[in-house]
């Protein structure tokens, strides 16, 4: 059974329910107000009765308060003193209330019919003198709402048909957009198109959430598949890359070894170009080995860390890297006194990584480290006045695999910046760029300070 017709189906048993209860509220509410007007005739009549005796000391004449349907009695407890011809010898019973001076209204039932009776005390000094009492037939009544039957239950039979075809139209209705977005995921799935969207311009309701929700979804799944097919991209052109850069090494390697194996010498040279080129393929394969932890979702302990210490160690090291500029720091003092949350290894690593990048694309010139304060971080800054980077190339410089084509003859795998940024997101940083062709690059890392909850 689909959605659509479950759902009217439990439309039509709502409204199913609701038109009996109507009904039975209505009929009951109808046979109320009938013996509400019935109780009043009764009232009026006995009270009539009771003046009239008030008045003139005697009973009037019943006959003329009575009708086929109507009977009136003036009684003791005992005995009838009169009645209307109708009544014949018939005494009503005396309900106990009305012993005791209450006007009491009862239904009750003799041989043959139900009827509504009112007994009313006639009080002389605080007591009963006698009782008027005064019963309609319920017969009456009876047919009327005898009658009534009929014309609710046809009623309410043609108002429940008219209800489950509504129903079943606005079941309808509500599950077309239901029903789009059902065609639009089959349409995606059959077509692999992320490009498709759900139309829909009813109000902001549920179903309107739910075709928003849809569409975000496909937006998200969409751009999700855009950067993958970017990455894989990217990744195929790194393999061909590292392809090719493994090959070179390797091809040496083997030569030297065939040159040494027929020379049957053991060749100095040869052994430390063997040696250079190892450690080369052992970098590129430390780098990718990092940057599939990374993807593997590793990180690594903060401890509080005296940032100065850190860039003065990093500074330190890169003396030793190649380099044919000038190195200069501009460090404060102060910088012994900030604290950051880090990782002593990974912070030296990527202060190390700017500065080789400044080193590999600055042929002459200078290469400046400096630190300062930057809203509640500091930022650590490595400026070059090399060759700089591109407007089309500076979105990318942070994005593993990627290389500009003039810089493949730099050496590196593409991945150095990749794992910076990777690494100062683990910190809780940032790494930008800001670089003008000609003029230089500065990279910068923020960190944010740490503050002992003490």
């Amino acid at each position: 059974m689909s959605f659509r017709v479950r759902l009217a189906l439990l439309y039509t048993g709502l409204m199913a329910t609701a038109l009996v209860l109507f009904s039975v509220l209505g009929y009951a509410a109808i046979n109320w107000t009938v013996i509400r007007t019935v109780d009043d005739n009764l009232e009026r009549t006995a009270v009539e009765v009771s003046r009239f005796f008030q008045i003139r000391k005697s009973v009037p004449p019943l006959d003329n308060l009575s009708d086929a349907s109507t009977f009136v009695m003036v009684r003791t407890v005992d005995d009838a003193i009169d009645h209307s011809s109708n009544l014949r010898d018939f005494i009503f019973p005396l309900p106990e209330k009305a012993r005791q001076g209450e006007v009491v209204f009862s239904t009750e039932r003799d041989a043959n019919n139900y009827y509504r009776l009112m007994t009313l005390p006639v009080l002389v000094d605080g007591k009963p003198l006698f009782y008027v009492q005064v019963a309609y037939l319920l017969g009456f009544l009876e047919g009327v709402t005898e009658q009534l039957r009929l014309p609710i239950f046809l009623g309410t039979m043609l108002f429940l048909g008219l209800s489950a075809w509504a129903a079943w139209l606005v079941a309808r209705r509500a599950m077309l957009p239901i029903e789009e977005v059902a065609r639009a995921a089959e349409a995606v799935g059959e077509s692999a198109d992320l490009s498709l969207r759900v139309p829909y311009d009813g109000p902001a309701d549920e179903v309107g959430a739910l075709v928003g929700t849809f569409n975000d979804m496909l937006d998200q799944l969409e751009g999700l598949y855009t950067r993958l097919s970017a990455s894989i991209d990217a990744q195929q052109r790194f393999v061909a890359d590292a392809s090719h850069e493994l090959r070179t090494p390797l091809t040496i390697i083997r030569g030297n070894i065939d040159y040494m194996q027929k020379a049957g010498v053991m060749d100095h040279e040869a052994l430390g170009d063997m040696a250079s080129e190892a450690q080369r393929m052992t970098f590129m394969i430390e780098e990718l080995l990092t940057m599939a932890r990374a993807d593997a979702g590793q990180s690594f302990e903060l401890e509080p860390l005296a940032l100065g210490p850190l860039v003065a160690e990093a500074c330190r090291k890169a003396q030793a890297l190649p380099h044919t500029v000038e190195f200069h720091t501009e460090l404060p003092e102060a910088l012994g006194r900030v604290v950051v949350l880090g990782h002593q290894e990974w912070l030296v690593r990527i202060i190390l990584i700017l500065i080789d990048n400044a080193f590999k694309y600055t042929p002459s010139g200078t290469v400046t480290v400096r630190a300062g304060r930057q809203n509640d971080g500091l930022v650590i800054q490595v400026q070059d006045t090399g060759q700089g980077i591109s407007r089309e190339d500076l979105p990318h410089v942070f994005e593993r695999f990627y290389r500009a084509d003039r810089s493949r003859s730099r050496g590196g795998t593409g991945l150095g910046l990749a794992i910076a940024q990777w690494a100062a997101g683990v910190h809780g940083g940032s790494l930008s760029v800001d670089s003008e062709p000609g003029v230089g690059s500065t990279f910068s890392l923020w960190l944010p300070l740490h503050r002992n909850p003490s």
